[in-house]
């Protein structure tokens, strides 16, 4: 019985007219210092993994793979688990990470909220390995007959 008021409004909203209206949210902006989509600028990443360390929400991930002069560096950054806090932005070291005023990320596929990059880093060049002389024993032997 105590379900029944509940069942009379439901019914009453149908005949009511619509109280949302469709706005276009394609030029809505946030508050002032909103922090939105994040920009991944692979061009002056370095590779450091500070940002990594710092996501709270382990949002940022790092996939090597060996290339021939480098290792191939792709970071992902998965706005799903991303708690917006801006570390990852205040600590990168190259500025490589930006917040952007885009606030509407609503998507039906998880997948469309993930920012990536990939660039190259190449490995130092190699130097030369100089080995020490070494001094030829039997010389020492030798004079040390002459001598006796």
């Amino acid at each position: 019985m105590f379900k029944l008021p509940y069942l009379l409004e439901g019914i009453s909203n149908i005949f009511k007219p619509v109280l949302t209206n469709e706005e276009d949210f394609d030029n809505t902006k946030g508050a002032e210092n909103y922090r939105g989509k994040l920009y991944f600028d692979s061009n002056a990443c370095i590779g450091c993994g500070i940002c990594i360390r710092v996501c709270a929400g382990e949002a940022i991930t790092k996939e090597m793979k060996p290339v021939e002069g480098g290792q191939e560096i792709k970071m992902t950054f998965d706005l799903a688990s991303c708690t917006f806090c801006g570390l990852c932005t205040d600590f990168c070291p190259k500025h490589a990470i930006k917040t952007t005023e885009e606030v509407m990320m609503v998507e039906n596929d998880k997948e469309k909220l993930k920012v990536e990059g990939s660039f190259i880093k190449k490995l130092p060049p190699k130097k030369p390995i100089i080995k020490p002389k070494q001094e030829d024993k039997s010389k020492d032997v030798i004079d040390k007959k002459e001598k006796m």
